[in-house]
């Protein structure tokens, strides 16, 4: 069995005499208020969250804005109820996927892409009875996109990926019992943050529907509205922020309780999420931000593109299409590394309490000598949790398609109601099942960089895990190298968080 070149016998006695010598209370958790400037983020995305909740009871409740289209008012009101249903259904399913996976050892991955294919064919069977067969042709194709991946998506690599998010859910699932923290748990935090998604979801939602469809109604012309473009996309940055920030805390959290699991100290992981949402909520909110604009920028070009393919067609409207194709694949591609960066950057923030900037920069500082080894291993587990949150989130849609076929106040309300519920229920259930499936994800995240950076640790406290990851680490082709100098221990005092 080939164990990383400076795991040996002398420096695991060191690291157990120094342990031993240094015990504390101190759990090397950075305490000190939000830093600056994460401090602004966190206000400014609280701020944006009472916002939306305002305009979502200024445009459909509180009466305050009158409609001309009394149909598209009642439409509006009705709007959310369908949402909530779908957005609930999405997260109890998830969330139910999410446990199971979590209990199911070096098979998660293998559990939580399989779930997310069977409950699509099963969409797709009635979507074609009840819905129509466009609806369940795109579900079914979701299914064989899925089902391809999980069949030929297997290699050494995904073997790795498995054992070591098999390990973070160890740490995950094991923890010490405390009482009413250990009755909650770390599942128990991750459900009551997908609840809030739901909830969270569906209020952006009819907020920004509420308002799309009171200035169109209002509107004299036909003509292209600048303005109530860019609010549009003002719209769409809150919720995709809003869904960043949620996974982030679940990611933080998840980290945090994995750090003290490897560690073999006695935390709850009550207290990770208490610190995820108060030390780490201005580092979260930043980091958040960085991804949400690009995401809202490439559903709208995704938008134009459509509208571009429906006009008249010509020379002019084909290289449009092909330049705004061009431009949403850059996009996507920029907010998929942005994202994969930040999610081991809030392993960093969860495990240590440091602010944005500085958890960046260690990763940045890992990925130059790891970056190899962290991308290959954790690349098919980050595939697995997309392929099954776009499966829950089209299952969503056509659920929602399906309901709403049945409501003529919908009908007679909206305009395009298919494309309009489909696009709000498969957004929103695609970011719940994200929101539920990131505490598996962040599992395996913070499983790969504590073995990265100090493995001896685990040697220490759980032998058996330390042996499952020892054993399949030559899977990657090579020994893992010295951590660079200027990446500090995860042991390493705190003074010097800035």
């Amino acid at each position: 069995m080939r164990r990383p070149t400076w795991t040996d016998p002398d420096k695991d006695k060191e690291s157990q005499a120094a342990a031993s010598d240094d015990a504390s209370d101190d759990d090397g958790i950075d305490r000190n208020p939000c830093k600056f400037p994460d401090l602004l983020f966190a206000i400014a995305f609280s701020a944006m969250v009472v916002a939306m909740i305002y305009a979502a009871f200024y445009y459909q409740y509180a009466g305050r804005v009158d409609f001309d289209d009394l149909a598209s008012e009642d439409a509006a009101g009705n709007l959310f109820s369908l949402l909530i249903a779908c957005y609930a259904s999405a997260a109890v399913v998830s969330q139910l996927v999410a446990s199971i996976a979590l209990r199911s050892g070096t098979s998660a991955l293998d559990v939580l892409l399989g779930a997310s294919n069977a409950l699509t064919l099963a969409g797709s069977v009635l979507a074609f009875i009840f819905v129509g067969p466009w609806t369940g042709c795109g579900l079914l194709a979701v299914f064989l996109v899925g089902g391809a991946f999980q069949v030929f998506g297997r290699s050494d690599r995904s073997e790795f990926a498995a054992a070591t998010v098999a390990v973070g859910c160890d740490a995950a699932l094991e923890y010490p019992e405390m009482g009413c923290e250990a009755a909650v748990g770390l599942e128990g935090g991750a459900f009551f943050l997908t609840v809030v998604a739901t909830l969270l979801f569906g209020t952006f939602s009819v907020a920004a529907f509420g308002y799309y469809a009171f200035e169109v109604q209002k509107s004299d012309d036909d003509d292209w509205d600048t303005a109530l473009f860019l609010v549009c996309l003002a719209f769409a940055a809150c919720f995709f922020w809003a869904s960043q920030v949620l996974k982030y805390v679940i990611t933080a959290a998840t980290a945090s309780t994995a750090n003290s699991w490897w560690f073999g100290k006695d935390v709850a992981p009550l207290s990770a999420f208490c610190r995820a949402v108060t030390y780490h909520y201005g580092a979260i909110c930043f980091g958040a931000l960085v991804v949400a604009p690009i995401e809202s920028i490439a559903t709208s070009i995704n938008s134009m593109k459509r509208m571009s393919a429906r006009a008249e067609s010509g020379a002019v409207s084909s290289v449009l299409s092909g330049c705004l194709c061009c431009v949403t694949t850059v996009l996507q591609c920029c907010e998929s590394i942005l994202d994969y960066f930040n999610k081991f950057a809030f392993v960093l923030v969860g495990m240590r309490g440091a602010s944005y900037a500085y958890a960046s920069r260690q990763i940045v500082a890992v990925f130059g000598s790891q970056g190899c080894i962290a991308a290959g291993a954790d690349f098919y587990s980050e595939s697995v949790v997309a392929l099954s949150s776009i499966s829950v989130g089209a299952v969503t849609a056509a659920f929602a398609v399906g309901l709403g076929d049945d409501s003529t106040e919908l009908e007679e309300g909206i305009s395009s109601t298919s494309a309009v519920i489909a696009v709000l229920a498969g957004a929103g259930g695609y970011c719940v099942a994200a929101t539920a499936f990131a505490i598996v994800e962040a599992a395996g995240k913070a499983a790969l960089v504590l073995y990265l950076e100090d493995p001896n640790a685990l040697k220490r406290t759980h032998e058996s895990d330390f042996d499952r990851l020892s054993g399949v680490w030559h899977l990657l082709g090579k020994e893992v190298a010295t951590v660079p100098e200027e990446y500090e221990p995860l042991q390493a005092p705190n003074d010097g968080f800035t």
